[in-house]
């Protein structure tokens, strides 16, 4: 087995510190992405799917590349590359969101991105879909994949451990995130001081981008200066930077830098929380936001995450709701087995706790919000709980 190393850009190899990093990866096996979990396989399921389009699937999101990654894709001579090299150059020649740190989206597809939160089109829409993305392969596969960014490195439709996985990679997320934004600024400015990285609102459009154009020459040479007409040997020699970092830099300038100890610290947490017993809060109700359906004598429902669920007997989903929030969950089992003789077995509440089914009260202040979904219409999985079972006593 491979360490959590392993599992990321070799780039980072020789960078990352001693620790985490080097303990056994956790290998996904529920997210089968050669076979999509999320896509119509003729699987049984409890309630009607929507299912991923399989020509699009989770792909259907525009990845921000750093600039060395750009470079490494530039750099390697691999032949599987030759398509996302060759995309890669196009992105380049239109001068779209190619800036000295990043290739990124173009703001009028982050703004559709934005704009159809809730509406089901991730995973469906060919509208959202990556442009590294190929379709004509008979799988559907990434062209640029050794050096894939920190979303893509880190994003599962479905996790073993429940939230435990989820908080785990999220994290990671987040702690890559921040390697990206740290290391492309730190290696373009070694290279060259009088590079501009542009500030751009998320929420504007120019005329250009409006019309699918870059930004007008005078706009683009105050980003590049002398590198315009040059953003290949640009990226390349990112790459080459990046990977003559030494640790001890990387560790003073990355890992030292604001929230990088931070995200190393909470990754180590993360990690030692998967397959452990989680100390249940003393507050434990229904999560809030929770999707339910509906199915027959069951209800199936989704948590922390939409692609996910667990189906569940509809009489322990009400007994569920009978969890009161101004209760601690000592006196509400107390209360349910004195007046109602009900007792929840405590490996049922943990488990249902691990997976976001039970969770504790909202914050009042966050009371009269309604719960954020950004994926609404996402059905979960056929899987059924039954490690523990709802049991009453007989009177």
């Amino acid at each position: 087995m491979g360490t959590l190393r392993d599992k990321l850009n070799p780039l980072y190899q020789h960078l990352f510190a001693p620790g985490v990093f080097d303990r056994p990866e956790i290998e996904e096996k529920r997210a089968t992405c050669n076979n999509c979990a999320m896509c119509d396989h003729g699987q049984v399921a409890p309630v009607a799917m929507d299912y991923f389009e399989p020509t699009a699937k989770c792909c259907t999101y525009y990845p921000t590349l750093a600039n060395y990654l750009v470079g490494g894709i530039l750099a390697d001579p691999s032949e599987h590359l030759a398509e996302g090299k060759r995309r890669i150059r196009e992105r380049i020649a239109r001068r779209m969101s190619v800036t000295p740190h990043f290739v990124g989206a173009p703001r009028k597809y982050s703004l559709l991105y934005a704009a159809a939160r809730g509406s089901g089109a991730f995973g469906r829409s060919k509208a959202l879909l990556c442009p590294y993305f190929d379709v004509d392969n008979a799988e559907g596969s990434c062209t640029i994949w050794r050096y894939r960014e920190a979303v893509c490195s880190t994003y599962f439709c479905k996790y073993n451990d429940g939230k435990p996985g989820y908080d785990l990679w999220d994290t990671l997320k987040g702690y890559l995130s921040h390697v990206e934004r740290m290391l492309a600024r730190s290696v373009a400015m070694s290279i060259d001081r009088d590079l501009q990285q542009p500030a751009m609102l998320q929420t504007e459009l120019t005329l250009e981008e409006l019309e699918d154009r870059g930004p007008d020459d005078a706009e683009y040479a105050r980003w590049w200066g002398k590198w315009v007409g040059r953003e290949e040997e640009f990226y390349i020699a990112c790459y080459e930077r990046a990977m003559a970092v030494k640790p001890q830099d990387f560790a003073d300038n990355v890992d030292d830098a604001a929230h990088g100890r931070r995200f190393i610290a909470e990754l180590e947490a993360r990690y030692d929380a998967i397959g452990k017993q989680a100390v249940l809060p003393a507050n434990l109700i229904l999560a809030p936001g929770i999707r339910t359906r509906v199915a027959g004598e069951s209800v199936v429902i989704s948590s922390y995450n939409p692609y996910d669920g667990f189906s569940i007997e509809k009489e322990l989903y009400d007994v569920l709701g009978k969890l009161d929030p101004a209760q601690t969950l000592p006196e509400n089992l107390k209360r349910l087995d004195e007046e109602e003789g009900i007792q929840l077995a405590p490996e049922l509440l943990q488990y249902l706790f691990t997976h976001g089914v039970l969770g504790e009260p909202a914050a009042p202040k966050e009371a009269s919000k309604p719960a954020r979904n950004p994926h609404a219409h996402a059905l979960p999985s056929n899987r059924k709980d039954r490690r523990a079972e709802l049991t009453k006593k007989k009177r």
